[in-house]
């Protein structure tokens, strides 16, 4: 170790520390075996002296986690402008002064798999309310959250143009950096229409490969796809192979909502979460890139499949060498357009083929959705955006149809029949197995959510809850995982996985996107009856060194930017 990185600890600065210590461990509960990770402090960790330097901000006596499996320690933290100047005990003087006794200290949160997009991109002239509402510009939803970055473009949905979109984004002055992925299954569409090919031709293939090295050069992180979606379910492994060999090309990679993320067997016997997850390993290997598996579960019908089949497959393909990630929302219950459950024959990219729309259509629709309700009823499929019918928003579909009077299925095909399918929350997980998939060290913490202005729609909760949910129900209260594990599922190891150099970390030179939170109090309180509640215990939120979250409450302020692959 170099001598000016050695620890200049007197003995009265030892036992402030010390003290530090002890109240902050009172509060929060920490010094107890009980909650595994917490124990382990660095009070021997070399902190240097850094003096006659002024800052724009001055973290004080913060108890750092800086994203890695490293143990905590107390250091000082000294911000110019959007970067991390200095950490170690500062004496100089700042513009502004935090006190982070009694809380941790952590990098800004990073959710690699939002619909961040989709508000701006679905709601039409309705979009410039996010020049203009607070809790819109500012992802306030995500700020409350401790989150600071970002990705869009999931699922094969979103902006097909990433300069276009990221220059929104910086005309809103966004609450929160952004990344971009190029949406397969949007630039599919936008290039074949609704006469969607099954088998690209050597000049169609060739187009596409244009447009996503087009994408790619615009600073997209990589390719994403939706494969239980039109147009994506209409792709074959050998196109996504070619796809991700451009995209390898610019360093990105491929990320999968996979084809079935469902227990079903099929009549050849294949199981299909298992297929599914399968296919992504072989777009991996055959195009030579990194996979992050999307939104990773096991969904109804179960049938016995175990999450250790699943995670088998995962590690011995990590094992052999490659570069594969999955991420996961901690929640038993899922969220996207109610058609999701809907054969891929009666699909277009804009809803329901018009040939099904007919009454012999939707009658065979009705027979398709009924096989689905023997395993996931219409009372746990609870209807959350229906635009042509805001009453229904917050009631189940089993409610919906009662209301008028008809059966379920026959309500459930009126649904997606309309010009704009309504989304849906489906209780279709066991939580049993969200815990089993969690605690992996390769398995990043998203919400799968999107930008949610105070008061609109009905959304999941996870949209408002999902990693202060983490910390305190399956950290702090199950200890399933230790904190310094968990805080890294949602700092350092996105940050790696998607090449976002700077973020993720705390340490000098890194981009000043920083929580501190309040162990005792932080908490999710969203539910799905009363989804619109933020977050509680982000004390202080800071994204590119601007003050977002101060004493638990948005500034206005906002410091987000659209953010390019490097």
């Amino acid at each position: 170790m170099n001598e000016e990185n050695q620890s200049h600890f007197t003995r009265r600065g030892f036992l402030g520390k010390a003290a530090r210590a002890g109240a902050i461990l009172t509060i929060a509960g920490c010094i107890s075996p009980a909650i595994s990770g917490c124990a382990r402090l660095s009070f021997d960790r070399a902190v240097k002296v850094i003096s006659g330097a002024d800052f724009d901000i001055i973290i004080r006596n913060a108890l750092i986690y800086d994203g890695t499996y490293s143990d905590p320690f107390f250091a000082d933290i000294g911000i110019q402008a959007d970067k991390i100047a200095a950490i170690g005990t500062i004496h100089g003087k700042a513009a502004k002064t935090i006190d982070a006794a009694g809380y941790i200290t952590t990098p800004g949160f990073i959710d690699v798999h939002t619909h961040c997009d989709l508000p701006f991109k679905r709601t039409g002239s309705l979009r410039y309310l996010s020049y203009i509402l607070p809790s819109w510009k500012g992802n306030y939803n995500y700020t409350y959250q401790g989150v600071s970055t970002v990705v869009t473009g999931n699922c094969g949905y979103g902006y097909a143009d990433t300069d276009y979109w990221l220059g929104l984004v910086d005309a809103v002055n966004f609450g929160t950096n952004v990344y971009h992925l190029a949406p397969h299954g949007i630039i599919r569409q936008e290039m074949f229409g609704q006469d969607q090919p099954l088998n690209l031709n050597k000049k169609q293939l060739e187009a596409m490969k244009t447009r996503v090295a087009e994408e790619m050069q615009k600073g997209a992180m990589g390719l994403s796809t939706g494969l239980e979606y039109a147009p994506g379910c209409f792709s074959s492994t050998d196109e996504l192979v070619e796809l991700c060999k451009v995209v390898r090309g610019y360093g990105g990679l491929y990320t999968s909502h996979t084809r079935d993320e469902s227990g079903r067997i099929y009549p050849d016997g294949h199981v299909g979460v298992l297929s599914s997850v399968e296919e992504a390993i072989e777009i991996g290997r055959r195009a030579e890139l990194p996979v992050e598996i999307s939104h990773l579960k096991i969904s109804a019908p179960f049938n016995r499949i175990k999450s250790s089949q699943v995670l088998e497959l995962i590690e011995k393909a990590r094992n052999e060498g490659m570069d594969l990630n999955a991420d996961q929302y901690p929640y038993a219950a899922g969220s996207t357009d109610i058609s999701i459950f809907l054969p891929n024959r009666y699909k277009t990219t804009l809803g329901i083929k018009d040939e099904y729309k007919t009454s012999t259509g939707r009658e065979e629709m009705q027979q398709s959705v009924e096989d689905v309700f023997a395993y996931l009823p219409p009372e746990k499929i609870l209807i959350t955006w229906y635009p042509a019918q805001e009453k229904y928003e917050g009631k189940t579909l089993e409610q919906v149809s009662e209301m008028q009077g008809i059966k379920p299925s026959q309500c459930y095909v009126n649904m997606v029949c309309e010009e704009k399918i309504p989304i849906g929350v489906f209780f279709c997980q066991d939580m049993q197995i969200v815990r089993e998939f969690m605690p992996h060290d390769y398995i990043l913490t998203i919400s799968d959510g999107w930008t949610t202005p105070k008061g609109m729609t009905m959304p999941h909760p996870r949209v408002y809850g999902t990693f202060p949910k983490k910390l305190r129900k399956f950290v702090l209260e199950e200890k399933l995982m230790r904190l310094p594990q968990a805080i890294r599922s949602m700092t350092s190891l996105p940050a790696d996985k998607f090449n976002m150099q700077g973020r993720g970390r705390i340490a000098e030179g890194a981009y000043a996107d920083i929580a501190v939170i309040d162990l005792n109090t932080i908490c999710d309180r969203s539910t799905y009856e009363d989804p619109h509640q933020y977050a509680q215990g982000i004390t202080y939120l800071l994204v590119n060194g601007v003050l977002s979250i101060e004493e638990g409450s948005a500034t206005g302020r906002r410091g987000g930017r659209a953010l390019k692959r490097v």
